[in-house]
């Protein structure tokens, strides 16, 4: 495969030739490893805020939402991860809940380590999640990577916006007893 040209990070920098090789680097950065077994029957809430400018392709309209995002993840008594992800801004907004088939790849645990993969067309995001030693607390950060200057998401309008600039703010993670998402 040939390098199509630097990928620009809104947090870091590295180069990758598309989407998929970025995806595969990310991925390669923990195992498939089965969660810890603290974590067995235990849900985990990691939630941050995104602001940036985009250009709708329709009809070439800018705008700049601030967007909320949280991703529940239970880890069931098997240890098999249930994903629940959401995201808002204004009056848009969604919901989509992902069971383990759906998530492989996307939810790895490697050691006291999990890293979460969440893709929306040109754009990747991943949250690493670190737990201290008795998994009772953890923190986060969220990166964003952007595959070619012309990168492209669905907005929380629906409609599919160039990506001029995105940047994450700070993460917050909590871990809590019980399947969250049954509630």
């Amino acid at each position: 495969m040939r390098n199509k040209g630097p990928t620009k990070f809104i947090k870091g920098t590295i180069c990758a030739a598309s989407a998929f090789g970025l995806l595969a680097l990310w991925s390669s950065t923990a195992s498939a490893a089965s969660a810890p077994q603290q974590l067995y029957n235990k849900s985990i809430t990691l939630s941050w805020g995104e602001s940036g400018v985009y250009k709708r392709l329709s009809d070439g309209g800018s705008s700049s939402p601030i967007g909320q995002f949280q991703i529940i993840i239970y880890v069931s008594g098997a240890g098999r991860p249930f994903v629940r992800g959401s995201s808002k801004s204004g009056r848009f907004g969604g919901t989509k809940d992902r069971g383990p088939e759906e998530n492989s790849g996307n939810v790895q645990f490697a050691g006291n380590t999990l890293v979460t993969v969440r893709e929306n067309l040109g754009i990747a995001r991943r949250i690493v999640t670190t737990f201290d030693g008795s998994f009772a607390s953890c923190s986060s950060t969220v990166t964003i990577g952007k595959i070619g200057a012309n990168a492209t998401i669905t907005g929380f309008d629906g409609a599919v916006h160039q990506v001029i600039s995105m940047q994450p703010g700070a993460a917050s993670c909590s871990i809590s007893n019980g399947n969250a998402l049954a509630n």
